[in-house]
């Protein structure tokens, strides 16, 4: 007989582990004989994102099918890339936080153009140290913004357009500008259309926070150097196995689940995520507004009046077990905590052994510092699961374009699902938008003296 090759196991890029979120007896913890409840409650609501997906009301579900928009991405960072050397990324909230996700997490050292972020502040002294960087011959600026209406980037826009134009001439400077913006209307492409800038689309069906795979924030992560088709691949990938995989093993799926229950039945309205690693640090940030802007809302769908929302936490191990874990373990049962957890690091190191009668630093000889970093978070987690606080961990095998890619779709389907178990309208913000018309009265903008 022919010998046969065992097939090489193949890592998912993204594992969800909850085990520690249960408990034989429960007590702060969904009690583990109530998962099966739970699941059999999960599948209608699963049922029914793939409904919307399919029937084309998620547009950020259909983001892999979206090759156009990639494309285009791809030879625009190509193009700008030979003529420039610095990015300025202007944008706030959902066309800001996931391109410095992308940008930390993964941008190649050595590779690309230099990214620079403002915009999303109206602090003179930011700019003022951005201006102070900038070499305006070698340098693009991409402003985002669907509607051109949101003043942080606008205001940042039209101060450093001024700076470009005095620098290289009102006829040159519009080369240097890239808008990503509305196809069809709103003030930005207005502008855009007027001046003569290159654009890029923002999809009309796509809202800011989920916007982070499109060309918002892919991108700032090409002309970055990433490769930005492999993010797509780890999103395409979560998602199929959201629509396949059974249900307990199904992670954005269970993920939900389980913060929705111990927020309808232990009052657990706080929900901390807290990456181990450092190139992760702006993944909670992200995040935080992803889950906090999408279901913190006043009405059901019905119209009835509820409050319903999760506050969101974004910490960083191992740095915060030493600012915050000590209020997680013994503080209020208010909170959930979700772990990320990178299984191989790019690098690591050795740690050697100068002081070998120093008991303090000697038994640290010989681990290695991804060794040590995995030993913090499991030891924070078993310390909390043994005073009875709910934590998971989220298991990526190293941080590569598709396990990012990956990540931040779990979390978008997750919130998905978690709109339907609260039965919100995850896709809207009307508590935002009810500040800016306050504001534009405050600044004197015509139409709205009236509010």
């Amino acid at each position: 007989m022919p010998k046969t090759t065992k097939k090489a196991e193949v890592k998912p890029f993204v594992r969800f582990d909850y085990s520690r979120m249960t408990a034989e007896r429960g007590n702060m913890m969904m009690p583990k004989a109530d998962l099966i409840d739970l699941a059999r409650r999960l599948e209608p609501v699963r049922a029914a994102v793939i409904k919307q997906w399919r029937s084309g009301q998620l547009g950020f579900m259909a983001i892999p099918e979206r090759t156009a928009d990639l494309k285009a991405v791809e030879a625009m960072a190509k193009t700008v890339g030979r003529e420039f050397k610095t990015l300025v990324v202007i944008g706030i909230g959902g066309s800001d936080l996931g391109a410095r996700m992308l940008v930390k997490a993964l941008k190649p050292a050595g590779k690309g153009m230099e990214i620079r972020f403002i915009g999303a502040n109206t602090d003179p002294d930011e700019m003022a140290a951005l201006l102070r960087d900038l070499d305006w011959r070698k340098t693009a600026i991409n402003v985002i913004s669907k509607s051109g209406d949101t003043i942080e980037p606008m205001s940042a826009f039209v101060l450093l357009r001024d700076r470009l134009v005095k620098a290289v001439g009102v006829n040159r400077h519009a080369r240097h500008v890239i808008a990503t913006t509305d196809t069809e209307k709103g003030t930005l492409r207005k502008i855009a259309d007027r001046e003569g800038y290159r654009t890029l689309p923002v999809p009309a069906d796509i809202g800011g926070r989920f916007s982070v795979l499109t060309p918002v924030g892919l991108f700032p992560a090409a002309c970055a150097g990433i490769p930005v088709r492999r993010l797509v691949v780890g999103c395409r990938a979560v998602r199929d196995e959201f629509a396949a995989a059974k249900t307990m093993d199904n992670g954005p799926l269970m993920f939900a689940g389980l913060q929705h229950d111990g927020y309808v039945r232990r009052s657990q309205h706080i929900t901390v995520l807290m990456p181990y690693g450092e190139r992760l640090r702006e993944f909670g940030s992200w995040f935080r507004q992803l889950w906090a802007e999408s279901l913190g809302k006043r009405l059901d769908r019905h119209g009835k009046v509820v409050n319903h929302g999760f506050t969101p936490v974004a910490a960083l191990g191992a740095t915060d077990q030493h600012s915050q874990v000590q209020l997680y373990n013994e503080g209020p049962f208010d909170k959930t905590l979700t772990f990320i957890e990178v299984e191989s690091p790019d690098a690591d190191f050795r740690l050697p052994n100068p002081y070998p009668d120093i008991e303090g630093t000697a038994y640290m000889a010989g681990h290695r510092l991804g060794e040590i970093l995995h030993a913090e978070r499991a030891a924070t987690s078993l310390a909390l699961t043994e005073n009875g606080r709910p934590n998971g961990t989220v298991f990526v095998p190293r941080v590569s374009p598709e396990a990012v890619g990956a990540l931040v779709n779990f979390f978008q389907i997750a919130t998905a699902v978690a709109g339907e178990l609260l039965d919100v309208n995850a896709y809207d913000q009307p508590g935002v938008e009810a500040g800016k018309k306050h504001m534009y009265k405050l600044l004197g903008r015509k139409g709205f003296e009236k509010f």
